[in-house]
């Protein structure tokens, strides 16, 4: 009898598991599929504590992480029907990709492959099109939407001492921009904001999701 009862735990867990994992992600199917985006970006100096980067590379700046199709139930889809990455179809984005959408810790295009591959092949749908049309609206609500500005202009700056509360960040991001971030925090660091985006390339309210939050004070840290 015991033994039965252990196997069936064992079943309910295994189901438990295997539904959990299914509604966190989900491999191929048809581009487009999804409600809005994530658009995330990391704080280099954050992440750079964490890894070892390309010290060329480091300066203090959020850069984009990438443009990730989204559901509001916490699921993404990934690795959707779609073309091979090719370098050839960004070469007049390249300047600015190698600035603002850089590897950290290795070549820039292993890093944008792997991007287009896992995200960008699920996001053909609206104004994106093609590669170019993603990295390119990468690109686009990276500049029209500052978060390092929006910091500055309510006083929060890079700094190895001065800590700020989780909630004045998010405050100044919802007065500058206009909508709610999702904020990730590592070791007391503000590592990760990330944007939510419309299939149109609006700007959104974030709903709640799982994996996005940061409590009390945290700093966000400086090349000083």
């Amino acid at each position: 009898m015991k033994i039965f009862a252990a196997l069936s735990l064992l079943f309910v867990l295994l189901a438990v598991s295997a539904t959990s994992r299914s509604i966190t992600i989900y491999e191929g199917g048809n581009p487009g599929q999804f409600d809005f985006y994530l658009f995330v970006q990391q704080w280099i100096y954050s992440y750079c504590g964490q890894q070892t980067c390309i010290a060329s590379k480091e300066r203090e700046a959020f850069t984009i992480h990438g443009l990730w199709p989204e559901n509001s139930d916490g699921s993404y889809p990934s690795f959707c029907k779609g073309p091979s990455f090719s370098s050839s179809a960004i070469q007049d984005l390249m300047n600015q990709l190698n600035y603002d959408w850089p590897s950290l810790t290795g070549p820039n295009t292993d890093f944008w492959t792997h991007e287009w591959s896992k995200h960008g092949t699920c996001s053909l749908t609206g104004p994106i099109t093609n590669i170019h049309d993603y990295f390119a609206a990468g690109l686009k609500v990276y500049n029209a939407y500052n978060i390092s500005s929006s910091l500055a202009d309510h006083g929060i700056v890079p700094s190895n001492t001065q800590s700020y509360s989780i909630t004045s960040i998010t405050n100044a991001l919802i007065n500058s921009l206009g909508n709610t971030p999702l904020l990730q925090c590592q070791n007391g660091q503000l590592s990760t904001v990330a944007l939510c985006i419309t299939k149109d390339l609006e700007l959104m309210d974030c709903p709640a999701l799982d994996g996005w939050s940061c409590s009390g004070s945290t700093i966000i840290p400086s090349t000083d």
